[in-house]
């Protein structure tokens, strides 16, 4: 009989829970370890965590013990996009004491095209612990990185490449992303929440473009990073927290990255409210668009219309680290992308 995969849950935010209570229902995976920040989760059982039956595994928020966990694979979903030198660093003490690692986050999509040191510091890693690394999402960490080179078997000639997502973030009940990292609720130019830093906010979606480019042979030449918002004419009230009248209620930031003969633009639009930004692309979803010979667009839209899109992103986001897991453990020790990696 095959031994069940041991598996870690690193975080257990939205995205981390559907994960655990996913881990914790598939006969072919072992949960043994579940890594929490929250002192009031630490020393719940994994299964009451996540709404299901006792397992006999306490949750936990001792770094050091769950890297000393014996496992096969961590599922990290810990917030790389608020804390990149922390996230990093545990990616990299787990990978060295010889366990794989599924990353979600975009900072994790292609490390080195935000830093040398990044993607120096996990093959390095990868080496002292004979593991193997790979880090997914959905956008980014699918969208663009799987369906556009799909796409691009049909063309003749492609002149730009347009990868974009659409979103209410209404839903969305966690406050530091939403307002202490995107900026919502704050006046247009205060520049305290991360993503007011167009460089920051662009390196979200670099790893992206850099995966696509590469998958497409592209060479990139230059990359420029935007960031537009609107104001909410009226005060809303969300799931994350409260947002005043006259402050940001929606968000459009990416980066349009030059391949000599095609451009890459890869994209976030997300609303707090459908009416607001009226201007700007309405269609809820994810869609990929090129333009050339022939002609071509995509629409894809997780969860159906009674459904909460942000939430069924996180699940799919969830499902494709978790299906990732037989592949990653599987592979040669090293770092991998979705341009270097065949996922089943």
């Amino acid at each position: 009989m095959t031994r069940a995969i041991r598996v870690i849950q690193w975080a257990t935010g939205v995205t981390g829970m559907m994960s655990l209570r996913h881990v914790l229902s598939r006969p072919d995976l072992e949960l043994v370890a579940v890594r929490v920040y929250d002192v009031d989760k630490a020393g719940v059982d994994a299964g009451t965590l996540c709404g299901l039956p006792e397992v006999g595994i306490l949750a936990t928020t001792d770094r050091d013990a769950i890297i000393g966990t014996e496992a096969d694979v961590v599922l990290y979903m810990g917030k790389v996009e608020t804390d990149t030198p922390g996230c990093f660093a545990d990616v990299g003490d787990l990978l060295a004491s010889g366990k794989n690692v599924v990353a979600t986050g975009s900072r994790f999509i292609h490390p080195r095209s935000l830093h040398a040191s990044l993607a120096d510091g996990i093959e390095k890693a990868c080496r002292a612990g004979g593991s193997s690394f790979l880090g997914l999402g959905l956008y980014p960490g699918f969208v663009g990185e799987s369906l556009v080179p799909i796409l691009s078997r049909l063309t003749q000639r492609t002149g730009s490449i347009n990868i974009r997502e659409v979103l209410n973030y209404s839903t969305y009940a966690s406050h530091d992303l939403i307002f202490n990292a995107m900026g919502f609720g704050h006046a247009p130019d205060d520049t305290t929440p991360l993503l007011t830093n167009t460089a920051y906010a662009a390196s979200a979606w670099i790893g992206s473009a850099t995966v696509v480019a590469q998958a497409l042979g592209l060479e990139i030449r230059g990359v420029q990073g935007y960031r537009h918002v609107a104001l909410t004419p009226r005060a809303l009230s969300v799931a994350a927290g409260e947002i005043p009248a006259g402050t940001v209620g929606a968000m459009r930031f990416g980066v349009v990255v030059d391949c000599a003969e095609t451009t890459l633009t890869v994209e976030h639009l997300t609303r707090m409210a459908d009416d607001v930004a009226p201007d700007w692309p309405t269609e809820i979803g994810y869609s990929v668009t090129f333009e050339g010979e022939p002609n071509m667009r995509i629409h894809l839209v997780i969860g159906s219309h009674e459904q909460d899109h942000a939430e069924q992103g996180c699940l799919a986001t969830a499902m494709h680290a978790i299906n990732a897991i037989p592949t990653v453990v599987a592979a040669a020790p090293g770092p991998y992308d979705l341009s270097t990696i065949a996922l089943t």
